[in-house]
């Protein structure tokens, strides 16, 4: 006898395979949906049964694969189990009643040609993932934070994670951890979700769900990202302030960036250098392959630090030469 052929699966097929073809078949064979004679309906019936007890039971299976079904059936093991051999009990209605939680196959308002539209509490693992109020896994995010310096650089970081796994009866499930290295592009922005596709948790008679890694910056420092750009705040002693002199910036990059000052600065003075704020995140990397990146802009405020402590003779000549400058 030949259980994959009676459940229309392959050799290779999952422990949740095994459930859906039994899902599917033991309805279209029950003996209260089908509308063929009893006794063929209640032979097919069976043996569906018998195929599912022995494919869904981890050491029959194996034992069946390497052996067949006549050796399975005169037993043999000995600290593996099984010994005095595997024998169908013709309780066709008692696997149904496990497998669904219940004897009616009317409860199931599944459709019989496999359809995976209905579903009910007790079906819905093995094809009701569209029926009302039943959801399926839900997505795995995973927040990864990034600094601004790994945003604006691009960079590989490795993430672990829990996810949950189907074991190997195809219905419970068990919590494991992984890790992933993820790509980091140029110019990604907090909010922004890097996806794999059904690399998600895993449940019953349903697509695994999606893993999205949700990125989130840490503050920095010195910059502040606002979109594309980039805010500075420059802290500048009051002397050169007057005096406009040149700052020295080191960039997200670590370059040394010297911008010139061509104004008295003052508090609400903003300088900006265009093409120096964060690079535009590309959203097609087969079409922008080997393009340039394009940058955002960077902006300059200036936090002007005063002298803490001024004897009274430099604070007139400070008076005195600021009251002239404004004749």
């Amino acid at each position: 006898m030949d259980y994959y052929k009676i459940l229309e699966i392959n050799r290779d097929a999952s422990a949740s395979d095994v459930a859906k073809a039994y899902n599917k078949l033991s309805l279209k064979w029950h003996p209260k949906l089908s509308k063929l004679d009893h006794n063929t309906t209640y032979h097919h019936f069976c043996l569906i049964s018998e195929a599912y007890e022995v494919l869904s039971d981890p050491i029959k299976r194996t034992f069946y694969d390497k052996y067949g079904e006549e050796k399975l059936k005169e037993g043999f093991f000995a600290n593996g189990n099984l010994k005095g051999g595997y024998s169908f009990a013709g309780n066709p209605e008692e696997i149904f009643e496990k497998f669904f939680g219940t004897s009616n196959p009317f409860a199931q308002l599944i459709d019989t040609n496999g359809s995976e539209n209905h579903g009910t509490l007790f079906s819905h693992a093995f094809g009701g993932q569209n029926f009302p109020g039943i959801p399926g896994p839900q997505d795995l995010e995973i927040q990864v934070e990034c600094t601004l310096h790994e945003l604006y650089n691009g960079c590989a970081k490795t993430v672990s994670y829990q996810r949950q796994i189907l074991n190997k009866d195809g219905i419970t499930t068990r919590q494991i951890t992984e890790t992933k290295e993820i790509k980091i592009d140029r110019g990604i922005e907090t909010g922004q979700k890097i996806v794999y596709k059904e690399l998600g948790n895993e449940a019953a008679g349903f697509k695994s769900s999606d893993l999205i890694f949700l990125i989130k910056e840490t503050p920095h420092p010195t910059f502040k990202r606002k979109g594309n750009d980039l805010l500075y705040i420059a802290k500048v002693k009051l002397a050169n302030a007057i005096a406009a002199d040149p700052i020295q910036i080191v960039t997200l990059d670590n370059r040394k960036l010297q911008v010139p000052v061509d104004q008295i600065i003052s508090p609400k003075y903003v300088k900006m250098i265009e093409n120096e704020g964060m690079p535009i995140f590309q959203q097609d990397e087969v079409k922008d392959f080997g393009k340039p990146y394009t940058f955002g802009n960077l902006y300059i405020r200036f936090d002007i630090q005063f002298p803490e402590d001024l004897t009274e003779s430099q604070k007139n000549r400070i008076k005195d030469i600021l009251l002239e400058g404004q004749q």
